[in-house]
């Protein structure tokens, strides 16, 4: 696979498609966080007990994988991870940034609330992360 010019078609594909696994990636966390603040008090606070371990890893998961695949288009073995690492760490920051601006607000429930969300975002942003890098390993070895 050394055509020079499939490559530069997929240097070129590279960049688009990491902005959409993201864009989905972000979308379907918009849905999870509106998912769950839609709940009663009550209901929030069972699947925070029983079931928010499980949903936020299977959503981990996914994304994790989906951020992997995403990495087998880059022609270079360590660009792709390095982009998707960088679109990672700047959607993570926007994304709490955002998220402190949306929750602005002295209640003692909000302020939990956004602090929770800000940490799941950091968590998820070190799941792309990891996700790209164990990506690029395995393509080395393939």
């Amino acid at each position: 696979m050394n055509n020079p010019i499939l490559n530069i078609l997929r240097l070129l594909a590279l960049i688009p498609v990491c902005f959409i696994v993201i864009a989905i990636i972000n979308w379907s966390l918009m849905h999870l966080f509106i998912w769950v603040l839609g709940l009663g008090k009550v209901w929030i606070v069972l699947i925070f007990l029983f079931l928010g371990g499980t949903i936020w890893g299977i959503f981990n998961m996914l994304a994790s994988g989906l951020v992997m695949l995403t990495t087998y288009i880059s022609p270079v073995k360590w660009l792709g991870a390095i982009v998707i690492s960088v679109l990672s760490i700047i959607n993570g920051v926007l994304l709490i940034i955002e998220i402190y601006e949306i929750f602005d607000s002295n209640s003692g429930m909000v302020a939990f609330l956004a602090f929770v969300a800000g940490i799941l975002v950091f968590q998820l942003t070190f799941a792309l992360i990891m996700g790209a890098i164990v990506g690029e390993m395995q393509r080395e070895e393939n």
